[in-house]
């Protein structure tokens, strides 16, 4: 069935079971169908950390974190590759792994709480759309490797961002604003 709205995922008969998997990962629990598959799937990302594993990407579980985020870059770019070659379809916007990775990103060694991850969420989308240099190069790039760098290399952009955010104390401000 073909939606302006809904993108209909690839035709998965004689799909290995590899292959099934791969595509469930690489859209994000298949939010890649959906209109904006992008932001559904870094909205997914954010659900979970923001409301299930708030502390997980902060400093004081370093090791923990980093060792996360390298997972679902590893992860995110086998799949990603595994259904590039499969769909044959470059950067297929039903892959929306990157999209995870670069929330994931964002989020890396930044504090806890809505007052973090709501303008992480935001500042990675926002960079991922504009991709600026050098993001903007890297998505010529084939298979996994190009379907997840320019994603990352703009999410670079949202931490550091989001570093000076914290360390000049804004998510503070807001919770003490929202607080009254």
């Amino acid at each position: 069935m073909k939606s302006r709205y809904w993108k209909s995922p690839p035709d998965l008969t004689g799909a290995s079971p590899l292959q099934r998997v791969s595509y469930f990962i690489a859209s994000t629990f298949y939010t890649g169908s959906l209109p904006a598959s992008g932001t559904w799937g870094a909205l997914v990302a954010w659900a979970v950390h923001a409301f299930f594993l708030p502390h997980w990407f902060t400093w004081q579980n370093a090791p923990l974190a980093a060792l996360t985020v390298a997972v679902i870059i590893l992860i995110g770019t086998g799949c990603s590759e595994i259904i590039e070659r499969m769909t044959g379809v470059k950067d297929d916007s039903r892959i929306t792994v990157d999209e995870v990775a670069g929330y994931a990103l964002a989020v890396l060694f930044v504090p806890a709480g809505l007052e973090y991850s709501i303008p992480a969420f935001l500042l990675a989308r926002f960079f991922d759309i504009l991709k600026p240099p050098p993001a903007n190069a890297l998505q010529e790039l084939h298979g996994g490797i190009g379907i997840m760098l320019d994603d990352l290399i703009a999410s670079v952009y949202a931490l550091a961002l989001m570093h000076v955010y914290a360390y000049l104390g804004l998510g503070e401000a807001l919770r003490q604003l929202i607080a009254g």
